[in-house]
C-alpha cells in the first residue's frame, strides 16, 4: 500500500529547455556552447510552476512542511547546475526553472527610506535564487565523462560493434537521403555521428520555417526517424548491460549526489528540504537504466529507451513511515516536457509492483555502482595523473610503492634499527612531497601571507558532494 504521509524533501533532476545549436564530438563527447532560448525559458518555467504548485501547494499529503510557496529560503534549498559542455544553457534553464517556482512579490517590492524616497525593487520584485555552478573541471558529478581517458575507447569499440554495422545498414537509406539531400549542412552523415545530424534537424525544424518546409516536403518521417536513430545511438552509449558498467556513468557520478541529499533529508537538525540538480539527458538515461525504470510496465515510461526531452524533470521524494528499516520511504516519479500531463507518474523501481521503496534498500541497491569520489573517478578512468584531479593520487600512489620498495631493501640488507632510520627517512621524504603539493595546490601556504586576495581556488563546499579539482586538459 502506498506510502500516505507527505516527502519531507525531494531532489529534483532536471533537463535543460530548448536551445540553438549544438555539437558533440562523437568520439570523446566534448562540445560546443549553446544557449537557451525564449522557448526553453517558458518550459522551465511552467515545470518550476508545476513544481512549486505540488510541494509547496494545498495538497497536505504532497506538500512538505515548512516551505514556503512565496518566498525562496536559501536555508531550505539547494541548487545546483552543470556549466560545463553546453555553456551557460543549462544554468539559465535553472534559472527559469525557479523564477516559476517562486515569480516576483508584488508585495514586498517597494520600501521608503527615512528620507521619504520610495525605492521599488527591480523587475517587480524578483526573488534571486542562488543556483551554484559546477564544471567537469572542478566536480565530475554532472559530466563525468569529460576527461576521462577509457571513454573515448567505449565510443570507438561500439561503433565498431556488430549490432552498430546492424543498425547502420538497416538505416542506410535513410543516411543516404539526408546527405543527397543537404538537410544537414556540411556535418558528416554517419552512423557514428547520428546524435549531431538528429540535433541539427531537430533544432532548424522548430526555429526555421524555410526548413521546416523543406523537411516537411522529403515526404518522408525523416525527422522521426532520425531521432530514433539517435536515441539508439545515446542509449546504448549511456547505459550498460551491468549496473557498474562504463557505460552508466553519467547515472553512477551524479547518484551520489542524489542520495546523500535523501539522507540529508532525514539527519537531525536538517534544514533542506529541496536538493534540485539540472543536467543534460544523459544522467535520465543510465538513472532509469541501473534503477531499472526503463523496463517498468505498470506503468511505464513514455520512451524508456530514448532521450528525455526538453524540459523533463525526475523527482526521487523522502517520505517518513515506511515499513522498511529506514523508516524513511523513496518514491521515484517522471515528466517527460513533451507530455500534455501535468503531473508526475510515479513507476516502481528495482522490478518492484509497489511505488515506494526504503531508503537503505534504495541506496544499498546502488552503493556497489556510485562513483563517491576522485580516487574511484581516477581509478575507472585509468587516468593515473593525466588530469589535476588524478595527480595528487597518482603522487601518492607512487610514494607509496616507492616507500614499499625501500622498506623491501631496508630489511634486507641492514640491521631493525638502520632500517628504521631509512624508513623515516622515506616518510619524511614523502610527507615533504605531499606538503609541497598542497602547498601548489593553494591548501596550504608558508611565511607571510601576500595582500593579495586570490580567492577560494576550490569553492565547492556542498556537504558530502564536493569531489576535488580536474584540471582544463582535453583527451
Amino acid at each position: 500500500m502506498p506510502n500516505t504521509n507527505a516527502p519531507i524533501g525531494v531532489v529534483i533532476l532536471a533537463r535543460h529547455g530548448d536551445r540553438a545549436g549544438f555539437y558533440q564530438n562523437p568520439t570523446s563527447y566534448s562540445a560546443s556552447d549553446t544557449a537557451v532560448t525564449p522557448l526553453g525559458e517558458q518550459q522551465l518555467f511552467q515545470v518550476g510552476s508545476l513544481v512549486r504548485n505540488i510541494y509547496a501547494g494545498s495538497d497536505p499529503t504532497r506538500a512538505i512542511s515548512g516551505l514556503s510557496n512565496t518566498t525562496f529560503d536559501g536555508f531550505k534549498i539547494n541548487s545546483t547546475a552543470d556549466a560545463g559542455g553546453e555553456g551557460s544553457v543549462i544554468y539559465d534553464s535553472a534559472l527559469a526553472f525557479w523564477q516559476g517556482f517562486y515569480p516576483p512579490r508584488t508585495d514586498i517590492s517597494n520600501i521608503t527610506l527615512a528620507n521619504g524616497t520610495v525605492v521599488t525593487s527591480p523587475l517587480g520584485g524578483y526573488q534571486y535564487v542562488q543556483v551554484n555552478t559546477v564544471m567537469p573541471d572542478d566536480d565530475i558529478d554532472f559530466e563525468p565523462w569529460t576527461n576521462c581517458a577509457v571513454w573515448p575507447n567505449r565510443t570507438t569499440e561500439l561503433y565498431a560493434s556488430p549490432e552498430w554495422t546492424a543498425r547502420a545498414d538497416q538505416d542506410k537509406d535513410l543516411l543516404d537521403l539526408i546527405k543527397s539531400s543537404g538537410l544537414v549542412g556540411n556535418r558528416t552523415v554517419t552512423m557514428a555521428n547520428a546524435y549531431n545530424v538528429w540535433d541539427y534537424m531537430n533544432v532548424n525544424s522548430i526555429h526555421n520555417a524555410t526548413y521546416a518546409a523543406e523537411l516537411n516536403a522529403t515526404g518522408q518521417d525523416v525527422l522521426a526517424r532520425a531521432h530514433d536513430l539517435a536515441n539508439f545511438h545515446e542509449y546504448r552509449l549511456f547505459t550498460d548491460s551491468t549496473p557498474g558498467g562504463l557505460g552508466n556513468i553519467p547515472g553512477r557520478a551524479i547518484l551520489s549526489r542524489i542520495i546523500a541529499s535523501m539522507q540529508q533529508f532525514t539527519a537531525t537538525g536538517n534544514q533542506v528540504v529541496i536538493s534540485h540538480m539540472h543536467a543534460s539527458y544523459k544522467p535520465f538515461l543510465s538513472i532509469f537504466n541501473m534503477t531499472q525504470v526503463a523496463a517498468a510496465t505498470n506503468p511505464s515510461l513514455p520512451n524508456p529507451y530514448g532521450m528525455v526531452d526538453y524540459a523533463s524533470a525526475a523527482v526521487f521524494e523522502v517520505r517518513p513511515g515506511g515499513s522498511g528499516a529506514s523508516g524513511h520511504d523513496v518514491r521515484f516519479g517522471f515528466r517527460n516536457g513533451s507530455s500534455t500531463d501535468s503531473d508526475f507518474t510515479y513507476i516502481p523501481l528495482f522490478g518492484s509492483n509497489d511505488v515506494d521503496v526504503d531508503l537503505n534498500t534504495f541506496a544499498s541497491n546502488l552503493d556497489p555502482y556510485i562513483i563517491p569520489n576522485n580516487t574511484a573517478w581516477c581509478t575507472l578512468c585509468s587516468n593515473n595523473g593525466s588530469v589535476p584531479a588524478c595527480s595528487e593520487w597518482a603522487l601518492t600512489q607512487q610514494y607509496e610503492t616507492l616507500a614499499t620498495k625501500y622498506e623491501k631493501i631496508a630489511d634486507g640488507h641492514f640491521t631493525s634499527v638502520g632500517s628504521g632510520f631509512i624508513g623515516a627517512a622515506v616518510t619524511i621524504f614523502v610527507g615533504l612531497a605531499v606538503l609541497g603539493l598542497m602547498r601548489a595546490l593553494g591548501f596550504v601556504s608558508f611565511g607571510k601571507r601576500s595582500k593579495q586576495n586570490y580567492g577560494d581556488r576550490y569553492p565547492l563546499t556542498d556537504q558530502q558532494s564536493y569531489k576535488g579539482s580536474v584540471a582544463n586538459s582535453q583527451l
